[in-house]
């Protein structure tokens, strides 16, 4: 009995010690962050702060987001890559194919590389699932049209 009540406490103590030994993130306040560095237009820093949390648990935020913004940032910052942000913005719509945000933000990149048929097929997509009225539907029509 002594060396069971000996061995739970030892593999008690050493796991209750090793779990403070991991480093956490707070995913939730770092996408805040990301998503603050986005609206200073501090998109390298963003980038590398949003790559951070791909593997992570989402809180407060999902993973659809979490790819949209980084297609934003990759497309908005100094030396865009279409290339990749359009991957990005596909995985958001993989995960979410009705995301409304990565469907206006990939209209706004098919409209910069001139691909007008396929900004205005998520055009219509968007008034399709959310009508006329939403912010996403207007900012992208009033972009092409």
């Amino acid at each position: 009995m002594k060396i069971l009540i000996s061995f739970l406490f030892l593999f008690f103590h050493f796991n209750a010690y090793s779990a403070g030994d991991y480093e956490t993130i707070d995913a939730s306040a770092e996408y805040q962050k990301a998503e603050k560095l986005i609206k200073n237009k501090e998109y390298e820093k963003a980038i590398n702060i949003l790559k951070s949390l791909i593997a992570e648990k989402t809180q407060g935020y999902t993973k659809a987001d979490l790819y949209n913004y980084l297609g934003f940032a990759t497309r908005k910052q100094s030396n865009p890559n279409y290339k990749l942000a359009e991957d990005y913005y596909l995985k958001a719509l993989e995960i979410n194919n009705n995301h409304l945000g990565a469907l206006e933000y990939l209209g706004e990149l098919y409209f910069e590389t001139n691909r007008v048929d396929k900004a205005q097929d998520l055009l219509t997509r968007i008034k399709i699932f959310a009508g006329e009225n939403n912010e996403e539907y207007i900012e992208l029509n009033k972009l092409i049209n």
